[in-house]
Parts: structure tokens; sequence; C-alpha cells
């Protein structure tokens, strides 16, 4: 699907936190957890958590204002952020043990919301927006 140049960088985010995903998701029993569980902490604070705060400061609120601020997207869009940094939270405590099936269920939420963002949350959000809204999110997120 072409994106809206304005959600380029959204989405070139969305393609490396997909490369983390499916690295994370390809960790077994005799990988070492605690160095993998310290690269993802180190990739999440750099990158994935400013995707979060750029969507949830400019974009979610923009997609608000030309639709409504319980609009079900938004909604989930928040919910799917709030249980993975819960479990990136438990990942950073339990740094020196991490649980596998924890880094793992991280790996397939990422995946999943990479999803419904690319095909349920940018084309409702570039549906919405009128061209100047977008070349406003296009200016900020450059």
């Amino acid at each position: 699907m072409k994106r809206h140049v304005a959600l380029h960088r959204l989405s070139s985010d969305h393609h490396r936190a997909l490369v983390l995903a499916r690295r994370v998701s390809k960790l077994d029993a005799g990988s070492d957890l605690h160095a993998a569980a310290q690269n993802l902490l180190a990739a999440w604070q750099a990158e994935v958590g400013p995707h979060f705060v750029a969507e949830e400061e400019w974009l979610l609120p923009l997609f608000a204002r030309y639709s409504a601020p319980d609009h079900p997207l938004i909604m989930e869009t928040l919910r799917q952020h709030v249980m993975m940094r819960s479990l990136v939270d438990e990942i950073d405590e339990e740094l020196a043990a991490p649980s596998l099936s924890v880094l793992h269920a991280l790996a397939a939420a990422l995946r999943e919301h990479i999803r419904f963002e690319e095909n349920e949350l940018f084309p409702a959000v570039e549906a919405a927006l009128p061209e100047a809204q977008l070349q406003r999110v296009q200016q900020h997120m450059n």
C-alpha cells in the first residue's frame, strides 16, 4: 500500500521494529537472554519508545481533531502501547534473568501492533486528515 509521505518516517520506524521483533522471536532457551534483553531495552529506548511518544503526542491528537478523541483506533493504539510498555517494564525489572516467554510475548505484540497501525490506523489517519494537516505531520516527523 502506498503511504502518504507524511507517514513515511513512522512506517520506516515500523520496519526497524519488525527487524527487532524478528530477532527477539528467534531467541530460544540456549540464547544469552540477558544480553538479548539488554539489546532489546536499548533499542526500545532509542527507537520504539520515541516512536510511541511521537504518535501519542502528535499523530493521535491530530487524528482525534478530525475523528473523535475516543475513536476506537485511538483507544486500541493506546491500549497496545500500554501493554507493550508493561512487558518492557517487566523485562527491565527482571533483567538479570529475563523470561523467554515475556521476550517472545513482546515480539509478538510488536508485530501485531505494527500490522494494526499499517493496515488500520494509518489508512484512517490518511483518510481523515486534510492535506494541510498531513503536511504538518510531515514537518513534525522530519
